[in-house]
């Protein structure tokens, strides 16, 4: 099965979440790759 996320995207995540300066900033960008992954997984059954 072919990646769904480029290296490009995965390393732009990883940096948003390395430069979270506080819990709240964290919890937003955890929220936000969550629903990135959702929607990921309900591609992945549609196809």
């Amino acid at each position: 099965m072919p990646a769904i996320a480029s290296l490009e995207d995965l390393k732009a995540a990883q940096k948003d979440l390395l430069e979270a300066k506080d819990l709240n900033e964290l919890k937003t960008e955890v929220r936000l790759n969550e629903l990135i992954r959702k929607n990921l997984a309900k591609l992945e059954v549609k196809e």
